[in-house]
């Protein structure tokens, strides 16, 4: 399995690129350049800092500035180092379970968007949750008995999590409903999934996203993006995160 340093998330791929504690043992989980005898070695650094040491490097290697910076932003918070207080509930180390699911039918609303949108005053998503609601959309829809939960989508993917993507928001609905011309219909194939949980806070979505990175980074399993989705229930259940994998 591979590993990635806790602080700069340089993957670890040989001994020689760890880091050392205290009692000069190798360790995996930083690199040498980040922490040496058991202390940071920048012990000062801020995680602004550490993204402005990063970019240049991912420039080099063929990234282009602008993503690198968004890619950063949204990974470094999930690894040890920068990780924040709020996620000691949350199982930031890879997924909870793996399964199976089918086809999937859905009614609702998409448009197009990008990671690196998102993260501006363009972003559109949570725009589109709130028309989902205020406009009862949701409540238009005709679901079969028990299928009362809400999808957020991620699909059509441009260029994995750096390009554009389509996002939807939907419910299954019941065979025999008519979609009207104001929603659209998507179909997310049949898939083998990684399943990460978070609570319905926002936040909360967020920082399983950062975790999900996090992992898909660490090449302990390869997304396919034939469809990614986020599945709201009741308040009081937790959202389950799909990730489609190989």
């Amino acid at each position: 399995m591979d590993k990635a340093c806790q602080s700069c998330g340089m993957p670890l791929e040989h001994e020689e690129q760890y880091g050392t504690d205290a009692q000069q043992a190798k360790t995996d989980e930083y690199c040498k350049y980040c922490y040496k005898e058991g202390a940071f070695v920048q012990p000062e650094l801020t995680m602004d800092d550490m993204i402005r040491q990063c970019v240049p490097i991912l420039a080099e290697q063929g990234m282009q500035e602008e993503e690198a910076v968004v890619m950063m932003h949204s990974y470094l918070p999930s690894l040890k180092r920068w990780r924040s207080s709020e996620d000691a509930g949350l199982q930031l180390d890879g997924p909870i379970r793996e399964e199976y699911r089918g086809d999937i039918h859905l009614v609702g609303l998409k448009a197009r968007t990008s990671n690196l949108k998102e993260q501006t005053s363009h972003g559109i998503i949570p725009a589109m949750w709130e028309c989902f609601g205020a406009e009862d959309v949701s409540g238009r829809i005709r679901g079969s008995e028990g299928q009362a939960s809400v999808y957020g989508c991620y699909t059509d993917y441009e260029n994995g999590a750096l390009g554009e993507y389509t996002f939807f928001i939907g419910k299954e609905a019941a065979a025999d409903f008519q979609t009207p011309d104001d929603l659209e219909e998507l179909v997310i194939p049949a898939a083998r999934y990684a399943v990460f949980q978070a609570t319905a806070e926002p936040s909360s979505v967020f920082r399983a996203w950062q975790a999900i990175w996090s992992w898909a980074a660490s090449g302990q399993a390869e997304r396919t993006y034939t469809g990614d989705y986020e599945v709201y229930g009741s308040p009081d259940e937790p959202v389950l995160i799909y990730i489609a994998i190989k």
